[in-house]
């Protein structure tokens, strides 16, 4: 019996790869192949921490290279489309980062591919989606564990971006996609969306810390993207809520979400532990905490209580599982077709704030 050869993927960005994704993308079964990034060095520093073994001057010959069969974009918005197309037009699988592009139009143009290639995997690193009490949380509710939802609050709380010392860079840089809002919100939007439904509306509010940010050769640029978003949310079915992602809240970082319904309310804190209010509401109910049903995995390789980390690679688990054996449309997974939906709302919240209105979807 041949055995089946893991995925091998090639990655373009040297960052939040070298951080996180590379780790538990390997520790889950995907065999890292290649790495190209904008500055040779950085990709060459990764490739000897990670034993990967292509180095590429460009992210052109990446898409190219026989031995790579996905291809991981990890690069600021503003140069998603281009890389994506050109992967699938090259025949490779595709995981792309969040937000999916920079407006509705590229995110059509890359729907677009991925239709044309329907043999391939075209994805959107939403990795939150394959989190075990994640999916333990979106199980209960499908299951009518709290009757119907009511209200949804998922909140993304760190202190990021209060650091006045942090130098400027692309996420600072509206023109390149930066910013809370695409960093995280469209995160926790793709998050409510799976969790309970369709959005039908939005209101948003941005906001900016520090209006100016000296750049790597102590140049003071403006700030132009946001450090903090408030968005409040309409889904199908008269459930409201609120999402917020702040790099603007003094304390510890951490993600929380809490679904109330009819008959009882389900949370997940930002220390990571699921939680379930049953029967009576209000002053006097109590929180029972909620065991999860999946089985423990060795991830101290990974970051520490990082979700994204643990995510990643419960959705590579997956990947080395199903790609070998034809499969390229993962229920789970945020196709290009959610990643679209997603961008349209963000450009929704982007239009809210301008013009201080709500906005339909």
């Amino acid at each position: 019996m041949v055995e089946e050869q893991a995925p091998r993927i090639g990655y373009v960005g040297a960052g939040w790869t070298d951080r996180v994704q590379i780790p538990a993308f390997t520790l889950g079964g995907l065999t890292p192949q290649a790495i190209a990034s904008g500055h040779i060095e950085n990709a060459q520093r990764v490739a000897a921490a990670h034993n990967i073994p292509h180095v590429y001057n460009s992210w052109q010959e990446l898409v190219h290279a026989p031995d790579v069969d996905i291809v991981s974009i990890v690069t600021p918005p503003d140069t998603h489309k281009e890389i994506a197309v050109a992967a699938l037009q090259a025949g490779k699988h595709v995981i792309c980062e969040k937000p999916m592009a920079m407006d509705v139009g590229e995110a059509e143009e890359m729907f677009a591919a991925a239709q044309a290639a329907p043999g391939q995997l075209a994805i959107i690193d939403h990795e939150l989606r394959f989190h075990p009490l994640r999916m333990q949380m979106r199980q209960m509710i499908k299951d009518g564990m709290i009757g119907s939802v009511i209200r949804v609050e998922i909140q993304r709380l760190g202190p990021d971006r209060l650091d006045v010392e942090r130098p400027f860079s692309w996420w600072a840089d509206a023109a390149r996609g930066g910013g809370m809002l695409n960093a995280v919100g469209s995160h926790l939007i793709d998050l409510a969306r799976w969790l309970v439904g369709r959005i039908d509306g939005v209101a948003g509010q941005l906001q900016v810390g520090h209006y100016t940010r000296k750049d790597s050769d102590g140049v003071m640029r403006e700030v132009s993207a946001d450090d903090h978003a408030d968005i409040l949310v309409r889904f199908s079915h008269g459930i409201q809520g609120l999402i917020v992602a702040s790099g603007m809240t003094p304390g510890g970082y951490g993600i929380s979400t809490l679904v109330v319904g009819s008959e009882g309310a389900i949370k997940l804190d930002n220390q990571e532990q699921l939680w379930l209010q049953k029967g009576l509401l209000g002053a006097g109910a109590n929180w029972e905490p909620v065991r999860s049903k999946y089985p423990v995995a060795d991830l101290r390789a990974l970051p520490p209580n990082n979700p994204f980390a643990v995510g990643s690679y419960y959705l590579a688990q997956t990947l080395a599982a199903s790609l070998p054996m034809g499969e390229t449309a993962l229920p789970e997974a945020a196709s290009f077709y959610d990643g679209l939906v997603v961008q349209r709302t963000l450009d929704a919240v982007r239009r809210s704030h301008k013009e201080k209105v709500w906005v339909g979807l």
